[in-house]
């Protein structure tokens, strides 16, 4: 008989392990269907993308990884009267390192800098300071080291991949070929300030622009107009992307006035007759045009491309931005004023006794000229005539015809900054001086010293004027089909004959320097200087116990200048040399600084290369 207290079977265990089993597989299989619907949704998700909206995701991805970028124009060719290159573009490279990387090991990298660079002691004391200096939140920018590295460090540092931190950047540089050859009219560049930011919102930072001369001038013309492109960037790599962008358009190319032969005479007159510091023209007096022109000290514009300093003042346009008392280059001015003003009273005779009293003062003479009349006091220098005439004109009458031939007033020429001198009329004097006018003021205004200034471009100008018959040519320094702006000055053609015809004259009084000039031309008419220059300029005021001086008293450190026109007859050219510093001998080095260039202009004519 069974056990009926025998334990009942658990029906539960033993019929829910295959029901457990098989929901497992369901919810695997219904998980497997919903990953694979999911993956098949993707997929065609994608296909969906790649064929329907492919263009449009790429083109997203590449606006995102590509970079609009500013092209640089490249600039103008500058050009000398016959075509040789003056100015034009190179390319420049930089070096720089990170800061970071180079303090990391100083004592290993900064000797191998030096050593790559070129690097003098000094210069590497420098670039230790210069790191030490940087910022901890700059120290991983880059840091310039090194302008203008030269070609040959380039390549070892290009060749050696143990330098590779160093890092080397191009950019836009000048090139000079002639050096310091007429540098202060063709001018130099740099990159612009703040403020050229603040006037010009057409310029970018890191952007040249000319900084004097004609780089200057020309500036607008010169540089060119920007274009735009399209890069892609791919960590270091940097691709042109593909796309159209505008090209940039560039610049003009100029063609000056100048003759670099005629500018190498200039400056190799300076250099033989050892001047170091003044200014000189040479002009054409048909034209207006400059065919050369220099300042002293001069400058290489090279080195400030480079990022190197020029002797302190070496950039001074002397011919333009230096104003001096024009001494005795005034005379034929204030001739043509008596001559305007009353013909019979200029053409009476005046005693020179060396001294021409004002009240309680004495005005000196350059000597003691007996009886002179206007050719005269003009031939010989004669101070005491030219008072005279001061005292019977007044101020006014001289320095409205100084005036009208320019002087006292900016050229225009097309070099940006010129000073405008000063030729002060009675009511400057009595707005501007202290006191009341005297008439001391005339007497010294008459012969070019007291408070008158003028440039050499102002003096050269005037000149040109006297020989061409009274045109007054704005002075061109960039060739142009459109004539220089003229206009005539209101004078008496006789007039104009009979200063020359005096000048003329005072030029033989000069003997060895005519003589010498003549000697070498051959001494005919057409070949023969007319030389006009200026005695060192002199202290006036009285001696003492009002005695007559038996002589000038010269100032020391004073000036001098030379003036004139070549041919005599049939001018061509007038020439303008300031020499500055010199004492008694300046008007000297003037005038044989002026006579060396002349001869090198007519040598040129004769063998045809102008």
């Amino acid at each position: 008989m069974p056990d009926d207290t025998a334990p009942i079977p658990d029906v539960h265990e033993a019929t829910s392990a295959p029901d457990a089993r098989t929901h497992l597989g369901r919810r695997v299989r219904g998980m497997s269907w919903f990953v694979g619907a999911a993956l098949l949704g993707l997929a065609v998700r994608g296909v969906h993308l790649q064929i329907v909206h492919g263009a449009e995701h790429a083109a997203r991805l590449e606006a995102a990884s590509v970079k609009r970028v500013r092209l640089a124009p490249s600039r103008g060719v500058i050009r000398d009267a016959r075509g040789r290159v003056v100015a034009e573009d190179r390319v420049a490279v930089d070096a720089y390192v990170v800061p970071d990387r180079m303090l990391a090991r100083p004592e290993e990298k900064v000797p191998r800098l030096a050593a790559a660079l070129g690097l003098s002691e000094d210069e590497r004391s420098r670039l230790r300071q210069k790191l030490d200096a940087v910022p901890a939140a700059k120290r991983d920018q880059l840091l310039l080291v090194r302008r203008d590295v030269h070609p040959e460090r380039l390549q070892a540092i290009r060749d050696d991949r143990a330098l590779s931190w160093i890092k080397l950047v191009e950019r836009a540089g000048r090139r000079y070929p002639f050096g310091p050859l007429g540098a202060h009219a063709i001018g130099y560049m740099n990159e612009v300030s703040p403020a050229d930011l603040a006037k010009d919102p057409g310029k970018r930072p890191g952007d040249r622009v000319g900084r004097t001369g004609v780089e200057r001038a020309q500036d607008r013309a010169l540089r060119g107009t920007p274009g735009h492109g399209f890069v892609a960037a791919s960590h270091r790599v940097v691709v042109p992307a593909g796309r159209e962008g505008t090209a940039p358009i560039a610049g003009h190319d100029v063609t000056l006035t100048l003759d670099m032969d005629l500018e190498r005479a200039l400056d190799e007159a300076f250099d033989r007759h050892d001047q170091h510091k003044g200014a000189a023209v040479l002009i054409d007096v048909h034209t207006g045009r400059v065919l050369a022109m220099t300042s002293r000290p001069a400058f290489d514009p090279n080195l400030l491309d480079r990022g190197v300093a020029v002797p302190a003042g070496s950039e001074l346009d002397r011919a333009l931005l230096e104003s001096e008392p024009p001494g005795s280059t005034l005379n034929p001015f204030t001739a043509l004023a008596a001559l305007a003003s009353d013909r019979a009273a200029a053409e009476h005779p005046v005693e020179c006794k060396g001294y021409y009293p004002l009240g309680l003062r004495l005005f000196r003479c350059t000597h003691t000229h007996g009886r002179v009349d206007l050719d005269h006091a003009l031939a010989e220098n004669c101070f005491v005539w030219l008072y005279d005439q001061a005292a019977r004109l007044g101020l006014d009458a001289i320095v409205g015809k100084a005036r009208q031939f320019g002087l006292g007033a900016p050229t225009g020429i097309e070099m940006g900054r010129e000073l405008a001198g000063l030729v002060p009329t009675r009511a400057w004097f009595e707005r501007a001086a202290p006191g009341p006018f005297r008439a001391g003021h005339s007497l010294n205004t008459a012969i070019g010293l007291g408070v008158v200034r003028v440039t050499p471009i102002q003096l050269v100008v005037a000149y040109a004027a006297l020989a061409n018959g009274g045109t007054v040519r704005t002075p061109q320094i960039v060739v142009s089909d459109v004539p220089a702006p003229a206009r005539q000055v209101d004078v008496e053609a006789a007039d104009l004959a009979r200063v020359r015809a005096a000048l003329r004259a005072r030029a033989s009084e000069l003997g060895g320097l005519q003589a010498s000039v003549a000697g070498t031309r051959g001494a005919s008419d057409s070949r023969e200087f007319f030389l006009v220059p200026v005695t060192d300029i002199e202290a006036e005021g009285g001696p003492p116990d009002d005695e007559p001086p038996a002589r000038p008293l010269r100032m020391p450190g004073t000036n001098g200048w030379f003036a004139g026109f070549a041919p005599a007859d049939t001018p061509e050219v007038a020439i303008v040399v300031l020499v500055q510093g010199r004492s008694f001998s300046s008007h000297r080095t003037a005038t044989a600084i002026a006579d060396d260039t002349l001869r090198a202009y007519f040598a040129g004519k004769e063998r045809g290369s102008r």
